[in-house]
């Protein structure tokens, strides 16, 4: 399959002007993550984007935040969310401005944060 680095960058100029978003720990969002190298995660569709779960937010325009995966997986590398039927990819985790975010999808309980926060520092 070949990637669409062209359209990304297209549409990457445009996150780029719009203004920063508000975001809470716990919430999920779909987020433009684009087209990526390799093994990272890559964004579907023309928004180039995935679900990301803010682990932290770090500034006002930034937060820590972890890609969702719909396939449920196994392994010390992802966290399953049971109320959202995903799985959180903790090999993923990374810095994003609140820019490239869409639309909020749900927020987690306290409970599975607590777990994926968890997992997340073991990985660490």
């Amino acid at each position: 399959m070949e990637k669409d680095f062209d359209g990304w960058n297209k549409l990457k100029k445009e996150i780029d002007i719009r203004n920063p978003i508000y975001v809470s720990e716990r919430d999920i969002w779909f987020c433009s993550v684009g087209i990526n190298v390799g093994s990272e995660q890559s964004g579907k569709h023309e928004l180039f984007e995935r679900p990301v779960l803010v682990v932290k937010t770090v500034t006002v325009n930034t937060f820590i935040g972890v890609p969702l995966t719909s396939n449920k997986k196994k392994g010390s590398w992802y966290v399953e969310i049971e109320s959202t039927d995903s799985s959180a990819i903790i090999s993923q985790v990374k810095l994003f401005d609140t820019r490239r975010l869409a639309r909020k999808i749900t927020n987690i309980s306290i409970e599975e944060f607590e777990i994926i926060k968890k997992t997340l520092k073991d990985y660490i």
